[in-house]
This record gives C-alpha cells, structure tokens and sequence, in this order.
C-alpha cells in the first residue's frame, strides 16, 4: 500500500504540512526579513517553532544551499519545501519568499524616495539590520554550541576560520579550500 506523502512528493516521516502553511510562512519571513539574517529566521521557525524539521535535517539543507551557486536563502527555500511538499513544495516556499517582499519594496522605494531624508528613517534601517545580525549570531552560537557538546574539532575549526579569515585578513576561499579536508577527515575519523 502506497503512503500518501509518497503520492504528493513529501518524504515519509516529514509532519503534513499543507501548501498554505508552507505560503504563509514563507511569505511572512520574506515580508518581515529586511535586513538579512533569513536562515536563522528560516531555522527559528522550521525547527523550533513548528518542528517541520529536526536541526540536523536542517543544517545538513543549509549546508548544501551554501554550497551550491545561487541564493542560499533560494536553495535552502527549495531544499525545505521539497522536503515538505516536493516540488510544488519549492515552488510555493520560493514564490511566497520572494514575490510579496517585491511588491513591498516597490511601495517602499516610492516612500523613502519621498521621506527618505528624514534621520529616523536610517534609524530605523540600522536598527532592523542590527536585529538581524543578532539573529544570525544567535544560530551560530547554538550550532557552535550544539557541536561542541560531542566533540571539540568544530570549535577548533571555527576558531581557525575566525582567525585566518577575521583577524589575519587571509582570503576566504584559500582558506575554506585548505580546511576542508581537514574538517571532512575529522569527520570521517569520527564515524
């Protein structure tokens, strides 16, 4: 007997999660993401508050929507709502990310076009893009922390990348080149 989550494109052992919740929460984190900070919004929500997914299935799509070329928010939209839904999961969780944000920009710019030289309005961008590197600390500590709790060489590799990168101003792509397989040997160690 076939499961229904296999006839719709939805992986088994995936919570039923319909179109219109996948829309809604896409569409509400597109509209109230300006700023950047959207995977750990993504994540807040996915994870902790609906429990769509686990942190590991999560961090595992974010992982590879950060490898693969293009947006990661796009792919870790398309990753999540194939998970979800299959491909018209994607679909839905990508147009409702990007297509209400669009047309709220627009409205936007004809706004701050006409009041933008008022101070409290850089204010307030600064105050919203601060809110969201927050967000995205908040994740990285948790991941860090989550890691640390079953073994030490994430942190060691962390704190490598944060010095050669942060502090020595070594160029990223060198950098994660050389460490990757340090970090994909520790992890083979481990297994």
């Amino acid at each position: 007997m076939t499961d229904r989550r296999e006839t719709i494109g939805q992986a088994p052992g995936v919570p039923q999660v319909s179109l219109a919740q996948i829309m809604l929460l896409f569409a509400r984190i597109g509209l109230t993401s300006f700023g950047g900070g959207l995977s750990a919004w993504i994540y807040r929500e996915v994870v902790d508050r609906y429990r769509w997914m686990g942190e590991d299935e999560f961090l595992g799509g974010l992982t590879m929507a950060q490898i693969l070329p293009g947006p990661n928010v796009i792919n870790l939209s398309i990753y999540i709502g194939q998970r979800l839904r299959g491909g018209i999961g994607s679909l839905v969780a990508v147009g409702a990310l990007l297509l209400p944000p669009m047309v709220l920009v627009v409205i936007l710019l004809g706004i701050f076009h006409r009041f933008g030289d008022l101070p409290w309005v850089h204010d307030l961008l600064e105050g919203i893009a601060a809110g969201a590197i927050g967000l995205t600390f908040s994740v990285g500590v948790r991941s860090a922390r989550r890691a640390a709790a079953r073994h030490y060489w994430p942190l060691l590799m962390i704190l490598a990348i944060f010095v050669m990168i942060g502090l020595m101003r070594w160029p990223m792509l060198p950098v994660v080149l050389c460490l990757i397989p340090v970090g994909l040997w520790a992890a083979w160690r481990e297994r």
